[in-house]
C-alpha cells in the first residue's frame, strides 16, 4: 500500500498565508484523488474477471491511479508557485527599476551637459536592463533570479555614483565585472526558452 503522501512531506513548516492555503488546497485534491483510486480499487477487487464490468471498472481503475500520478509528479512546482510568483515580482520590479534609472542617467547627461562619453556606459547598460525585463522567472530558478535582481541593484547604484562622478571613472572595470557576473549566472535563466512582458 503506498505511504499517504502529504503536501509538506520534505518540506518543513508552511511559511506565509498564500503558502498554507496553497497546501491545504493540494492536500485536500490529492485526498479525493486518493480517496477515488480507494473506492474504484475496492470495486474492482471484488469483481471477478469473468464479470461484465471487470474490464470497464480496471479501466476506471488504471485511469484513476494514472491520475494521481501525474498530480504527485506536478506537486512540488505547485507547492514552489507562490514564491516564485513573489520572486518573479521582485526580479520584474527591480529589472523595470534599474531600466528607468539607466533611461534618467542618459536624461542626464544631456541635461547636466556632461560629457557623451558616459553613454558607452549608459546605453548598453539602459538595453541589458530592459533586455533583463522579459527574463521568464522559473519554477526552478526563480531564487536565482531574485538573488541576480539584488545584485542588479547595487551594479546600478554603482553605475549612478560612477555617471555622477561621485566615483572614479576606474570604477567602470568593477560595472563590466558585474555585467559579466551577472550574464554568467543569468544564462540559464530561459530566457531564449521563454520571455514574457
Amino acid at each position: 500500500m503506498r505511504r499517504q503522501l502529504t503536501v509538506t512531506d520534505g518540506l518543513g513548516s508552511a511559511g506565509g498565508g498564500a503558502v498554507g492555503n496553497t497546501e491545504r488546497e493540494l492536500n485536500r485534491e490529492h485526498e479525493v484523488l486518493r480517496r477515488t483510486l480507494s473506492e474504484r480499487h475496492a470495486r474492482v477487487v471484488r469483481l471477478d474477471q469473468e464479470d461484465l464490468e471487470f474490464d470497464a471498472e480496471y479501466e476506471q481503475l488504471v485511469a484513476e491511479a494514472a491520475r494521481l500520478i501525474d498530480f504527485e509528479n506536478t506537486l512540488p512546482a505547485r507547492l514552489a508557485e507562490p514564491k516564485r510568483e513573489r520572486s518573479e515580482r521582485f526580479v520584474r520590479w527591480s529589472w523595470r527599476a534599474e531600466a528607468a534609472v539607466s533611461a534618467l542617467l542618459i536624461a542626464a547627461v544631456f541635461l547636466l551637459e556632461n560629457t557623451a562619453w558616459w553613454l558607452v556606459v549608459l546605453v548598453p547598460h539602459l538595453l541589458a536592463t530592459l533586455g533583463g525585463c522579459t527574463i521568464k522567472v522559473t519554477a526552478t530558478r526563480h531564487a536565482t533570479q531574485a538573488k541576480i535582481a539584488a545584485v542588479l541593484h547595487a551594479l546600478c547604484l554603482l553605475v549612478v555614483l560612477v555617471s555622477l562622478g561621485v566615483l572614479s571613472a576606474w570604477f567602470i572595470i568593477a560595472i563590466l565585472a558585474s555585467w559579466l557576473v551577472i550574464g554568467v549566472a543569468s544564462d540559464g535563466t530561459e530566457a531564449a526558452k521563454g520571455r514574457t512582458l
